[in-house]
């Protein structure tokens, strides 16, 4: 009788958590169709609820949407999943915040929506793409090798922009 009671009482317990609602892989999967706004509702709900892999989903979401994009939700949302102790986190949360913070400085420079462009440039450099120093050779994670009319040289992604933005100021 013990035993019956005991695997009753499981079983209750068990269907109780597993019928919660949503899990993190079905907003996924919605994502993936393009069921864009449904996935994020998913993951909006878990991620207030504490959810880390949806926290961090929703700091990527807005970090690199490019219509979308919001700094400061993304940093936000990446702070949640760092305070819960999520090192990958921590990481990411540095990250939105020195994009966040170059995008600031391009904004000054160039205005808001420029910035965002330059940035997606950045993001979206590959061999043969023009700059406005020339032509992309190669791309790594944090340089960019561009011919230049006089040379090939190694340029930062951070001062590397679209080819309408600004002359090149290579030292001669």
């Amino acid at each position: 009788m013990l035993r019956i009671i005991a695997i009753t009482m499981l079983l209750v317990f068990s269907s109780s958590v597993f019928a919660g609602g949503p899990a993190f892989k079905d907003g996924l999967k919605l994502y993936l169709k393009g069921e864009v706004s449904q996935a994020l509702e998913i993951w909006k709900k878990l991620a207030d609820a504490g959810d880390v892999k949806s926290q961090k989903q929703l700091g990527q979401y807005y970090l690199t949407d490019h219509e979308q994009r919001n700094f400061e939700q993304a940093i936000e949302w990446y702070r949640k999943a760092s305070l819960q102790g999520d090192k990958q986190a921590a990481g990411y949360l540095r990250n939105a915040q020195a994009v966040y913070a170059s995008w600031k400085e391009l904004a000054a420079e160039l205005g808001s929506e420029a910035a965002y462009e330059t940035i997606t440039f950045r993001e979206r450099l590959q061999e043969g793409d023009e700059t406005h120093c020339g032509f992309v050779v190669e791309v790594k994670s944090k340089v960019v090798l561009i011919q230049t009319p006089g040379q090939v040289r190694w340029f930062r992604k951070g001062n590397v922009y679209r080819p309408e933005d600004k002359r090149c100021a290579v030292g001669v």
